[in-house]
């Protein structure tokens, strides 16, 4: 194996390998703001905060970065951070296609730095599931943010890292449900490295309480929290998930908390 592929972390060797599979077959509307697989976007939830010309925004874990890309069409100056050189690319691609100045940084969530207060609105879809310590991430969003700024997260929903079961009725018809033997440790969704080469990597669940408390603790102020169901059109999709949209309508899939800043 490459030697400098070698000394990549983890998570930026996962991401920069499927980057090119993951953009061929994930259909994300860039036209509304996504919160996860399967669910409405922005157009219907309507959790942003009020949006301004000017405001000062960053995304956590940009992907390739159609957030940034819609936040910047509503005006917002915006910065976006991911660890995956490889969906960076088609990033900055998209953008310029556009003629949207965004602040593209090859940079992990966990390691990036802010100087205090200096953001009106941080958001992060589906990445602070594969962060260390996600909850000392949220202490220090909340630094990053000016009072009366928003973070938006959005993260995995502990019920969804459990076992999908099926059990036939008396009638003969089958039933699906989610198995999680425990809820308070709920259990890792484990992702191989390509061609299995490497550390893996893990999308780790916790309560919907531990993200709660982690916002309290960080002085935001909970405003919304949300477990949206499955959509029927959904912003962030692909064939696969689109199979699963049966068992994911019964369960929620994505937990969405709104924080404010005093």
């Amino acid at each position: 194996m490459n030697k400098a592929l070698l000394m990549k972390h983890p998570q930026e060797r996962y991401w920069d390998a499927i980057s090119g599979v993951y953009r061929d077959i994930t259909r994300i509307d860039a036209n509304d703001f996504h919160y996860g697989p399967l669910l409405a976007g922005e157009s219907e939830l309507r959790l942003l905060p009020s949006l301004h010309p000017g405001m000062e925004a960053l995304e956590l874990g940009c992907g390739e970065g159609q957030n940034s890309r819609w936040l910047a069409r509503q005006g917002l100056r915006c910065t976006a951070i991911d660890i995956s050189e490889g969906q960076l690319k088609y990033a900055r691609a998209d953008a310029a296609t556009e003629g949207l100045a965004i602040d593209f940084r090859h940079e992990s969530i966990e390691t990036f730095f802010s100087e205090p207060e200096r953001y009106d609105l941080i958001t992060s879809s589906h990445a602070f599931e594969f962060v260390e310590d996600p909850f000392g991430l949220v202490r220090r969003v909340a630094t990053w943010l000016r009072p009366g700024g928003w973070f938006v997260l959005s993260t995995v929903h502990p019920v969804y890292n459990g076992d999908w079961v099926s059990a036939e009725e008396e009638d003969g018809t089958e039933t699906w449900g989610r198995l999680l033997p425990d809820y308070f440790h709920p259990i890792d969704d484990v992702r191989e490295q390509p061609e299995g080469e490497g550390p893996s990597i893990a999308s780790r669940a916790y309560p919907v309480s531990a993200w709660f408390n982690a916002f309290r603790e960080a002085g935001l102020n909970v405003v919304r929290l949300e477990e949206p169901p499955a959509a029927k059109r959904p912003a962030y999709a692909s064939d696969d998930w689109l199979e699963a949209f049966d068992e994911c309508s019964a369960i929620p899939t994505t937990l969405i908390l709104v924080g404010q800043k005093p």
